[in-house]
């Protein structure tokens, strides 16, 4: 028969009792089950910026393995509601936590947490954040958390191109927050350096089709480009790739983590060939011309043209990447059509009939119907 806590002397129930309430305060994992989603993992991890453009990805990767996931977010709780489908029931916990400068509330967000992911920045200023504030402070104050709270592993998303000297201020940024994160947590960070990322909500191709289809029908696909598209290179990566990677990276062992990994893509394209690219997808015509008026203008004022077209990917020989994760990379020309074909003119560009395509740009109404 088990004794009840009373019946003991006042000793042992006190040290029965500070024994009860150790094992309440530290997080036990089972692992359990084949593996899948209504599994339990042995990780507990904690993502920061889970509800931005590719935190969808990295939730939806460790829901699958039976994860169980922490997402502090600043959101409407609606809006973050599409997460819980990744996850099996009670494996997720969706926090709402609408100021990020508390770091007593950041510290019980990473305490039970083996594995920190930082999600968190932002490619243009916003209302009441600048640069600092998004890629830097706000870095800066989880992983000062993560250190308080003893965080086995803390893994930091940066840009192949951050640099303190950049001419762009999210590539500065981007540098610093590498400094802070390293400076805070020496042995436990893990970099992720990431060229620019392609998928469904990416701020990349997205930018390129805009632009492209911003050309009206009379300009025949007349198109802004630094120096016709031929001094600049990019070599970009499909966002969920990199989110498989991460998760890989969350299920190895930490002896054979590495501390710097760099995700690009298999294809280099100068920008004349990925505006090439796109525009076959979208079915639009593309004549690349240097405004040089147009270029001062957008280099003194727009981040995005800076980064998207003036500076070119300069990715580090020798880094681990997704090949030494089990990732085989996707080019753009096989994943593209999904999102990118929203910005045809119309459906009726392509007859399904005879299969005959209509002359969009010599139709003076302008309805994509052969005249």
């Amino acid at each position: 028969m088990i004794k009840s806590l009373h019946s003991h002397t006042p000793a042992v129930r006190g040290a029965l009792s500070g024994a009860a309430r150790a094992m309440s305060s530290t997080p036990v994992t089972v692992v359990s089950g084949r593996g899948g989603r209504s599994s339990t993992s042995s990780h507990t991890v904690t993502v920061f910026g889970a509800t931005g453009r590719m935190g969808r990805y990295l939730v939806n990767n460790l829901g699958q393995i039976g994860t169980q996931l922490i997402i502090p977010h600043r959101c409407d709780p609606f809006n973050a509601q599409y997460l819980k489908m990744s996850s099996d029931l009670g494996q997720q916990h969706a926090v709402h936590t609408p100021d990020f400068n508390d770091e007593k509330k950041l510290e019980e967000l990473v305490k039970y947490s083996d594995v920190v992911v930082n999600l968190t920045g932002s490619h243009r200023i916003r209302l009441h954040h600048s640069f600092l504030d998004s890629n830097v402070t706000l870095t800066h104050r989880i992983a000062r958390a993560c250190k308080n709270m003893e965080v086995p592993c803390f893994i930091h998303m940066s840009s192949i191109n951050a640099d303190p000297n950049s001419i762009s201020r999210f590539y500065k940024t981007k540098a610093l927050s590498e400094e802070v994160v390293l400076h805070e947590l020496p042995d436990a960070a893990i970099i992720c350096r990431l060229a620019d990322c392609f998928h469904a909500r990416d701020d990349f191709t997205h930018y390129y089709a805009r632009i492209n289809s911003r050309a009206r029908l009379f300009q025949k696909g007349t198109t802004n480009v630094y120096k016709e598209g031929h001094a600049t290179y990019k070599q970009p990566v499909y966002g969920p790739d990199v989110m498989r990677a991460v998760t890989n990276i969350i299920r190895l062992p930490d002896q054979d983590r590495k501390r710097l990994y760099q995700f690009v893509g298999p294809k280099i394209y100068s920008l004349n060939e990925l505006f090439t690219s796109i525009s076959h997808i979208v079915q639009r015509e593309f004549k690349p011309k240097h405004m040089l008026r147009k270029y001062y203008a957008e280099r003194l004022f727009n981040e995005t043209y800076i980064r998207y077209q003036l500076i070119s990917d300069m990715p580090t020989p020798g880094l681990p990447g997704l090949e030494d994760l089990g990732i085989v990379p996707s080019t753009l020309e096989d994943k593209g059509l999904f999102w990118l074909r929203n910005y045809r003119i119309f459906w009726q560009t392509w007859d399904p009939v005879d299969g005959r395509k209509s002359d969009i740009y010599n139709n003076p109404f302008g309805t994509g119907e052969v005249c």
